[in-house]
């Protein structure tokens, strides 16, 4: 919708990097096991990274084992700093990634998010709600709290958060979705309202900044003709065959058990998006209403999925009565003496988005990658800044620093 396309951060313009040289390590791969207390991995040359899941509670000591040193950055030993203590390095002692060589030296957490000449990031394709990754989180993470909960990751915003939400964790309550979602917010704006969240699904729609497709440069070859809608991406579930199964570097999806259309397919499955097919006001005006919407503690599965964290979080998965968040919860079909008897009327022009669960896929470098749009006083140390992707959607980069040993 528009009003999700307003609540992305203003960087976010898109393009896809060429294929990593071979000469570069060897680049991490999510590997999945889907059985109960299981972790990820991800690879740096020869050495596995594990990222810390098995455990159901958050932590800053999720997948700490992992941390890199900053002298990755070091390129000139007389000028170097990054011995002492990482110099000027935003967010060390975060997870070990690949080296991003954007243009003009730009690298780590500012990898550019677009352009032709160099490396660029991207958003990860394991974030999306049903990926493998996220499927095997959620089973850790009911194993060990009980919790049965969809995870996922999107775009938030509240002016009742000194960093508009972001980095924070909220327990959504969607109408016809058979379970919680408990989605990161690692994207936002300064014009939200706290009453709308937009989930990265599959094929959900690239809004005004599209990376995922329509040029050689994007993460997916081909066309933008089969992912339907700007805004809302396609508008039925049969449409999801037509959809790239791949990125155009394929290797690290087809590994992780993933598939584009299958991601695709499983959000109509579980009814995070309505269909607009014969309806009046048309493709893609549809949402599921949102019935509660509550900050809760981040888990530590999805921690290891974005690898970032906020240090001032609650100390619940499910937040006690009167903690929800302003205009929440809702009390569908109570009446007019309630006068709380709402709904997502994005089908109604000129409505907005409040109380919806709206979707999008952009493939585009997350507003929480940016160094400027986090406070580090509300931060883990290490897990400042989302860890984005190649453009393969799975490969991390580092995001330690931002610059060559480390003065930046």
């Amino acid at each position: 919708s528009e009003e999700a396309r307003k609540r992305r951060s203003a960087g976010t313009m898109s393009a896809r990097h060429p294929p990593l040289p071979l000469s570069r390590p060897r680049v991490p791969r999510v590997l999945i096991a889907l059985a109960m207390g299981m972790s990820l991995s991800l690879t740096v040359s020869s050495t596995p990274l594990h990222l810390g899941i098995a455990g159901g509670h958050a932590g800053a000591d999720a997948g700490d084992d992992d941390t890199a040193t900053c002298d990755f950055y070091t390129n000139d030993t007389v000028q170097n700093n990054c011995g002492d203590e990482c110099g000027s390095c935003f967010n060390a002692g975060s997870r070990k990634g690949v080296m991003c060589n954007g243009a003009g030296s730009q690298t780590g957490y500012y990898c550019p998010a677009d352009g032709d000449q160099g490396d660029i990031t991207f958003a990860c394709m394991d974030w999306t709600f049903g990926s493998s990754a996220m499927r095997a989180a959620e089973a850790s993470f009911m194993a060990q709290s009980g919790e049965d909960v969809f995870f996922g990751v999107g775009t938030f915003g509240t002016a009742d958060d000194e960093q508009n939400g972001l980095g924070a964790c909220y327990r959504l309550t969607a109408e016809g979705v058979t379970k919680d979602i408990i989605a990161q917010s690692i994207n936002t704006g300064h014009d939200v309202a706290g009453n709308q969240f937009d989930l990265q699904i599959g094929a959900g729609g690239a809004g005004a900044f599209n990376t995922c497709a329509g040029s050689g440069m994007s993460m997916y070859g081909g066309s933008t003709d089969v992912w339907g809608c700007q805004y809302g991406g396609v508008d039925n579930k049969t449409a999801c065959k037509d959809l790239p199964e791949y990125p155009q570097e394929p290797s690290p999806m087809e590994e992780a058990g993933d598939s584009l259309v299958a991601l695709c397919e499983y959000s109509w499955d579980n009814n995070v998006r309505l269909s607009g097919a014969g309806m009046d006001a048309g493709l893609c005006q549809y949402n599921p209403t949102l019935l509660n919407v509550a900050r809760v503690q981040c888990p530590s599965e999805l921690v290891a999925m974005t690898w970032m964290q906020r240090s001032d979080e609650p100390d619940y998965f499910k937040a006690p009565e009167g903690m929800s968040m302003k205009g929440f919860p809702v009390n569908r079909g109570a009446g007019d003496d309630a006068g709380d008897d709402v709904e997502c009327k994005s089908y109604v022009n000129g409505a907005g988005s409040a109380y919806c669960l709206t979707r999008m896929m952009d493939c585009r470098k997350p507003s929480g990658a940016f160094k400027d749009n986090v406070k580090d006083s509300l931060m883990v140390e290490g897990k400042k800044l989302v860890q984005t992707c190649t453009s393969d959607g799975y490969t991390r980069i580092d995001v330690q620093c931002g610059c060559t040993d480390c003065y930046c």
